[in-house]
């Protein structure tokens, strides 16, 4: 019966995906609003709507092939073998946890390798936004690798270890741990993993520097770090964002940012960056998500309790990988809502940074900054509401022009 719940959640998230991105595309091209009406010529629209309809579909091949297996390794019990195999090599519990999921981590990469690279080196190449070369795609796989099997490694041992010696209270401990690392990450994250991918150096005094130090005086605001990212480096996708707090924050601004856009678009743009700051957006948005995950340990926490999940997976006996394998299945829905919740809260964020960044500097400028990132990224521009709650953490361009207006 549990078995079959499982597979009745992968195939209904499945259906769900498919069903909105269907939706989406059905509005591709319908007529824009008067805000956005001119924004592509003939030609460039129909690039957009040719761009998006690319991803859309090989989105669902991508998400199709990856259900039909999930729900293989499922019903015909793949998850059980590949952990008596794990079994039959090693006897510490710890270290059984640490290479099954490994394992199924490295199966994971390579049944998803041929659609990254399909992705990245055709899609986005074709349309002219890939930057990244094959020397650059081997050396952030290696680098990503080792980061992930050394902190991952160590914090996913080191939970292990704490349900081992604790059990049933082993989620508030657990969940202690990696609140405290969330944050270590949250605080300095960018500037001690970041710059093992990408180059950061402050913005040079010039024209630029000048103008956000005015800006940020103006508003009361420590700069602390403004960093300039080669983003340039991976794609021509112009971007920026805000991290940290106190003195560690820190604005990073691609590189395709500053080329693209005008130094009142970029202190704009900032400004929008600093309202996120100003209004406490980043802050609570952590302290949401740590209470998520507070209440996702506490469930897991009590449902390990229950050797029915690992047999689910047609195991003998219960172990705590298997176990987990199965919660995170049986959580999909619930997660599916807190996405919901997620998406529209950071939404509004959104239209209240933007609504800062127009009281405290030019509206117009951002305007136009939102204009040019969109067209230039071959945004859609006609997105289907449905389709925006579930997926959009910013809102639409034309309802973030007219919230500007």
């Amino acid at each position: 019966m549990l078995l079959t719940s499982l597979v009745l959640i992968v195939l209904a998230a499945y259906i769900l995906e498919s069903f909105l991105d269907h939706l989406n595309q059905s509005r591709a091209r319908d007529p824009l609003d008067s805000s956005i009406a001119n924004l592509y010529d003939a030609e460039e629209r129909e690039r957009s709507i040719t761009y998006s309809a690319e991803k859309t579909r090989f989105g669902f091949f991508s998400s199709t092939f990856s259900t039909v297996i999930l729900i293989l390794s499922l019903s015909y019990g793949w998850f059980a073998t590949l952990d008596n195999w794990v079994h039959d090599r090693f006897d510490n519990q710890i270290l059984v946890s640490l290479v099954f999921i490994a394992s199924l981590s490295i199966i994971s990469w390579w049944l998803n390798l041929p659609f990254q690279l399909y992705s990245i080196f055709g899609i986005e190449a074709r349309y002219g936004f890939n930057k990244i070369t094959p020397k650059t795609f081997i050396t952030d796989t290696i680098k990503a690798t080792l980061l992930g099997t050394v902190i991952g490694g160590t914090l996913l041992a080191a939970v292990l270890w704490i349900y081992q010696e604790l059990r049933s209270k082993f989620w508030v401990f657990a969940w202690l741990l990696v609140s405290g690392f969330s944050l270590l990450m949250f605080m300095f994250g960018t500037t001690l993993i970041l710059p093992l991918f990408n180059k950061l150096k402050p913005v040079e005094q010039g024209e630029l520097r000048t103008a956000v130090e005015k800006y940020c005086a103006s508003q009361g605001y420590s700069l602390g770090r403004l960093f300039v990212m080669d983003g340039s480096k991976r794609s021509t996708k112009a971007n920026a964002f805000f991290s940290g707090l106190g003195r560690s924050k820190t604005i990073v601004l691609f590189d395709t940012l500053i080329e693209k856009l005008s130094t009142k678009e970029i202190v704009a743009v900032l400004a929008h960056e600093i309202g996120h700051y100003k209004k406490k957006h980043t802050l609570s948005m952590f302290i949401f998500s740590n209470i998520q995950t507070f209440a996702t340990f506490a469930l897991l926490g009590w449902l390990l309790g229950y050797p029915e999940l690992s047999k689910a997976l047609g195991a003998q006996e219960s172990s705590f990988h298997l176990s987990a394998l199965t919660f995170f299945i049986l959580f999909t829905p619930l997660s599916i809502v807190l996405g919901l919740l997620n998406n529209s809260w950071s939404r509004h964020n959104e239209f209240e940074a933007d609504t800062f960044a127009k009281n405290t500097d030019d509206a117009q400028a951002l305007k136009r900054a939102l204009k040019k990132i969109s067209t230039d990224s071959l945004a859609n521009l006609s997105p289907h509401p449905l389709y925006v709650a579930f997926n959009y953490t910013h809102p639409p361009l034309a309802q973030r022009l007219k919230n500007l207006d």
